[in-house]
């Protein structure tokens, strides 16, 4: 049971994760039984998406001709100032390429999320309350769960 409210909680706020200091500042309605329902097939959807964005950015690496590893390793460096990028200029060159691509699959990634979740009758803003509520809300979470087992 815990791994799968880790699996939930973790699938809920990967993606929405730069907006919720505006879900914690709203006042945490009630989730009605109608909305969780709603929430549930997003969520379902939202796995679905973004299972599919992380094997197509897997992919953009290796067609880029670096490794996971490797890719990884520069973007750690990259995201640091005080590191300097130890890669020659082909792995740079193969590094941009992979994270060009990788930009374009989380911003189309991104859009059908958002699609999916209006498409459930939930505002963006309303999922991501539910979310943040699903972290202080034990009730809540095993609602969500439930129905989530219960749907397969």
């Amino acid at each position: 049971m815990l791994k799968i409210k880790k699996t939930v909680v973790l699938l809920l706020t990967v993606f929405f994760c730069g907006t919720a200091t505006y879900a914690q500042t709203q006042t945490g309605d009630k989730v009605s039984d109608k909305e969780i329902k709603q929430f549930v097939s997003a969520v379902k959807k939202v796995q679905v998406i973004n299972q599919a964005s992380q094997q197509k950015m897997m992919k953009a690496v290796e067609n880029s001709g670096l490794d996971r590893q490797r890719f990884n390793e520069i973007y750690v460096a990259m995201q640091d100032p005080d590191t300097d990028v130890d890669s020659s200029d082909e792995e740079m060159e193969k590094f941009n390429k992979a994270n060009t691509e990788i930009v374009k699959i989380q911003t189309e990634a991104e859009q059908e999320l958002k699609k999916e979740i209006l498409d459930q009758n939930l505002t963006i803003e309303r999922y991501q309350e539910i979310t943040m509520q699903l972290q202080n809300d034990p009730e809540l979470m095993q609602k969500v769960q439930a129905l989530i087992q219960e749907n397969g």
